[in-house]
């Protein structure tokens, strides 16, 4: 009963906590509008075991742990629930045939047909399902078409894009589109990220930041780190770029977080609650929302635990209902109106819509004072994750943040009741306490 109950608030939660849009009109959804998260198919959930085999070994990080495409069909709602939009499947291919034969699956994934049924049931969800191309052939487009004529999948991740001269992404790019108009084209580039816009012009949706990642392991993993070399990198950065903590070809954040004697869950949810606030899409490795740890690959893909604290799961969670709500958090500029010593606050706007995001990655509580004029005057700020609230008072906002919390806030009239606020603090518990009732006495007249 308790697991239905559970279930049943997640719901809620997601109806009543979704504020309405209350900004300009959606446009036409890019990458901008994603929230990707990265399958490493073999690490993730194993669906099927009758295409195990005999290689099954969970202690061997090079060797076949158990999960295929079936795994991840069983899991999408799970995916769902922390509000990612795009999948990005790692290689399924079979590498030991030739370059022609990357239409053969690795049978160990499964089959065409599984990979199919994903695609089916992600699009009755409304996301996407993306193929890392693994190694780049001879055969690049051909294959790549027949994928898409085949599952009717919604795009490919590159890695390492640059290993082949940009040109042949531009053919590439003007070949598919003919075939999928509207799919997407991802991926990273070996290199630094000074030639990341003779991508973005040839072809690509978006490419990963490197840089971004870079620095976030160190601002992040610790407390009272300035932001400084973060919000530069963001200012130059293309808002299309893509920007992750950690990824297949990294340590994991965890590891970091532990050397500098953090609790990683708390550092994830700092540098998520960033991520989530700033231009670029979020780029989400799997295992990340639980925290997971390890080395240099592969020791940093473990095998999935879905039995773990789902506290971040559900920050996640309440992260993507705020950026899906808010243009201005997709597509606005990004202002800094105060950054010292790891306490940040900035500003989004969009057309007629403005957010403000607060984030103190401090250890203690932060008091801070921005001017109304660089703000808005005359109003007050409601926040969306915390339920914070406070008004303009004496032509300036004092924010007091606890140590390590972030909010985003709406700017709102003075006059109105914070709605975002009752609905999942007040209105959310009332209805699942009424629901328990409910369930009880339903059970009682049964027995």
């Amino acid at each position: 009963m308790f697991k239905r109950a559970g279930k049943f608030l997640l719901i809620l939660f997601l109806l009543l906590g979704a504020i309405p849009v209350n900004a300009a009109e959606k446009e036409e959804r890019a990458w901008q509008d994603e929230i990707a998260y990265y399958v490493v198919v073999d690490r993730f959930n194993n669906g099927n075991s009758k295409n195990d085999g005999d290689d099954l070994n969970f202690e061997d990080p090079t060797a076949y742990h158990g999960g295929d495409i079936e795994g991840i069909t069983k899991k999408i709602e799970y995916i769902h629930e922390m509000g990612f939009t795009s999948i990005i499947l790692s290689p399924i291919f079979n590498e030991e045939n030739n370059a022609v034969e990357v239409k053969t699956m690795d049978e160990h994934a499964g089959t065409v047909e599984d990979v199919k049924k994903l695609v089916e049931e992600a699009h009755k969800l409304d996301m996407n399902i993306l193929l890392d191309y693994g190694e780049i052939d001879q055969n690049l487009t051909q294959t790549a078409s027949w994928w898409i004529n085949e599952t009717d999948i919604d795009g490919y991740y590159i890695e390492q894009a640059d290993s082949i001269d940009v040109s042949v992404w531009n053919q590439f790019h003007k070949d598919i589109e003919e075939l999928k108009e509207d799919y997407y084209l991802v991926g990273s580039i070996g290199s630094k990220d000074e030639n990341v816009s003779s991508y973005l012009e040839n072809g690509f949706d978006s490419i990963l930041n490197q840089s971004f990642y870079e620095e976030t392991a160190s601002v992040f993993s610790n407390v009272d780190q300035s932001f400084q070399p973060i919000t530069e990198i963001i200012a130059k950065s293309s808002p299309l770029l893509s920007t992750y903590v950690d990824n297949d070809r990294t340590v994991r954040f965890t590891r970091h977080a532990i050397e500098n004697n953090q609790h990683p869950g708390v550092r994830l949810k700092m540098a998520f609650s960033y991520m989530y606030t700033i231009p670029g899409t979020p780029f989400v490795y799997y295992g990340s929302e639980i925290a997971v740890d390890g080395g240099e690959p592969p020791t940093n893909r473990p095998l999935m635990n879905f039995q773990s604290d789902e506290e971040l799961i559900e920050y996640l969670g309440k992260l993507s209902i705020v950026r899906k709500t808010f243009p201005a958090l997709t597509r606005g500029d990004y202002e800094v109106l105060y950054e010292k010593d790891g306490m940040i606050i900035f500003k989004r706007s969009y057309q007629d819509e403005s957010l403000i995001v607060a984030i103190n990655n401090t250890t203690e509580t932060q008091k801070v004072k921005i001017p109304a004029a660089e703000i808005a005057e005359n109003n007050k700020l409601e926040g969306l994750l915390t339920g914070d609230t406070f008004e303009e008072e004496n032509d300036e906002y004092e924010f007091i943040i606890d140590r390590e919390i972030a909010e985003v806030y709406e700017i709102k009239d003075k006059t109105g009741l914070n709605i975002p606020f009752i609905s999942v603090f007040i209105i959310v518990p009332t209805l699942f306490i009424l629901f328990l009732v409910m369930a009880y006495r339903k059970g009682k007249q049964k027995s």
